[in-house]
C-alpha cells in the first residue's frame, strides 16, 4: 500500500552498482530501510544528494510490515536547509549525531513525540546563528527520554556525582568507576535542566567538554545494547574541544 511520510535520513550504504539502501526514521513507521534502485545513475530521479544525515524528506514509499527492506517510489526536501550543509560543525554534529541514531533508533512503529524532537530539532541546528559547541550535548540529553533511560536528575551537594550505571546522582561513599567527577556530574546535571534557548549561557570549558561528552557516551552505553565506538567522535573532539 502507498503511504505518504516524513523522514529524516540516518545513513545510506552502497548497493550493487547504482543503487542505495537509506536508513530512514519516518513519522508513520519509525526506523525503516528503503531500496533506492539507481540512486547514483545519471538519469535517477532520486538523486543520491537528497540521502545526506539529517535530510529532512518528504516520501511516497509503499510499506508492508514486517519486510526488511522497503520500497520508495517518492522523495523530496521536505525543509530546504539554510547552513547545515555548508557549516563544518553543523555538518558534522548532523553526522555524530546520526551515527548515534543509528545505533539506539531500532524501533520499527511510529513515535509521534520522538519524531518531533528530532525534526525540530534539526530545524534549530540549521536555522540558528548562535554557537552550536554545545548543542551535541544539549541533544543527547534529551533525547535519553525518548530512548527509555532518562536519568533521575536529583543532583545535590550531597549527591553530587553522576552514576552512570544507574541514572541517577550518588553521594560519594556510593561512588564506583562508573560514576563522572563532581564537576562534570554538576555540569551534566545543569544539560539536564537546560533548554536550547538558553545552551549559549553555559560556560564549559574543552576539557570539560571532553569529560562530559565521554561520560555521555558512557551512559548510552551502560543502557542501549549493542552501543559501539563512534567512527565520527574524533571529528567532534577535534572540532570542538581543541582536538
Amino acid at each position: 500500500m502507498l503511504h505518504q511520510t516524513k523522514g529524516i535520513v540516518l545513513n545510506r550504504v552502497q548497493y550493487g552498482e547504482t543503487s542505495l539502501i537509506v536508513h530512514v526514521y519516518t513519522e508513520k513507521f519509525g526506523r525503516q530501510s528503503y531500496m533506492v534502485k539507481g540512486s547514483r545513475s545519471k538519469k535517477s530521479k532520486s538523486k543520491s544528494n537528497l540521502f545526506r544525515p539529517f535530510f529532512l524528506l518528504d516520501m511516497e514509499v509503499y510499506h508492508r510490515d514486517g519486510k526488511n527492506i522497503q520500497s520508495l517510489k517518492e522523495v523530496r526536501l521536505a525543509e530546504t536547509f539554510n547552513s547545515l550543509i555548508f557549516d563544518v560543525h553543523k555538518s558534522s554534529i548532523a553526522l555524530f549525531l546520526t551515527e548515534i541514531l543509528s545505533k539506539v533508533l531500532r524501533e520499527e512503529e511510529a513515535n509521534h513525540e520522538l519524531f518531533v524532537f528530532l525534526y525540530n530539532s534539526i530545524r534549530y541546528l540549521d536555522l540558528t546563528d548562535e554557537s552550536v559547541e554545545f548543542f551535541h550535548l544539549y541533544f543527547l540529553t534529551k533525547l535519553t527520554r525518548f530512548l527509555g533511560f532518562y536519568p533521575q536528575v536529583n543532583w545535590s551537594a550531597e549527591k553530587p556525582m553522576f552514576d552512570m550505571d544507574n541514572g541517577r546522582f550518588v553521594n560519594e561513599l556510593n561512588s564506583h568507576g562508573h560514576c563522572l567527577g563532581k564537576e562534570e556530574s554538576e555540569i551534566l546535571n545543569i544539560l539536564f535542566n537546560t533548554s536550547i534557548d538558553q545552551l549559549n549561557l553555559l560556560k564549559i570549558n574543552a576539557q570539560q567538554m571532553r569529560v562530559v561528552l565521554r561520560g555521555l557516551l558512557n551512559f548510552y552505553a551502560l543502557q542501549s545494547q549493542g552501543f559501539t565506538s563512534l567512527k565520527s567522535l574524533s571529528v567532534i573532539e577535534e572540532l570542538f574541544n581543541g582536538g
